[in-house]
């Protein structure tokens, strides 16, 4: 009987102290996070259309309507999408075509933000770009859809690049 309970502490000793338990695995770069983000005011958007353009998982652009003033879409992208860039960029459209009646502000803020993860959710690398357009003012009688023209959609488009191995960079 001593025997065999000594012929199984030893199996369980040898088992337990194999080579495989003392290499952990390494993490591996497994995603890129991209968070959109736009801001507003309920003055613009109650006079204008703010389309969000940005690119999806597949690499594709996306268009969406902000219904608030704070949108927020958040996508990931698995590596093997990779290398893509990404961008934002937003237009805005009168709803009616029309002068301002009274003097009002208008503000238009985007973030792209793109942070790439390993498999155990340490961080590769991060970077955000930012456009804030601040409060702009309006006067009354100016033209919406001119105002739209040269100041609302005449921001650049934030891009940011993601290569195979998950090193972020943001192009100008």
């Amino acid at each position: 009987m001593a025997a065999v309970l000594f012929a199984a502490l030893m199996t369980t000793v040898l088992t337990s102290c194999s080579k495989d338990d003392d290499e952990p695995k390494k993490a591996e770069f497994t995603k890129a996070v991209v968070k959109y983000t736009v801001t507003s005011d309920a003055a613009t958007l109650g006079l204008y259309k703010v389309n969000v353009y940005g690119t999806d998982v597949d690499g594709n652009d996306f268009v969406e309507t902000m219904s608030n003033p704070s949108y927020t879409k958040t996508v990931e992208i698995p590596v093997s999408k990779l290398p893509c860039t990404v961008e934002l960029r937003t237009v805005a459209t009168p709803l009616e075509d029309k002068a301002a009646t009274e003097d009002f502000d208008v503000n238009i803020d985007r973030s792209l933000d793109v942070m790439t993860l390993r498999s155990d959710n340490t961080v590769v690398d991060d970077k955000e770009v930012n456009y804030n357009s601040w409060a702009t003012k309006v006067a009354a009688g100016t033209s919406l859809s001119e105002f739209a023209k040269s100041h609302l959609n005449n921001h650049p488009k934030l891009v940011i690049y993601i290569d195979a191995n998950g090193n972020v960079s943001i192009k100008k």
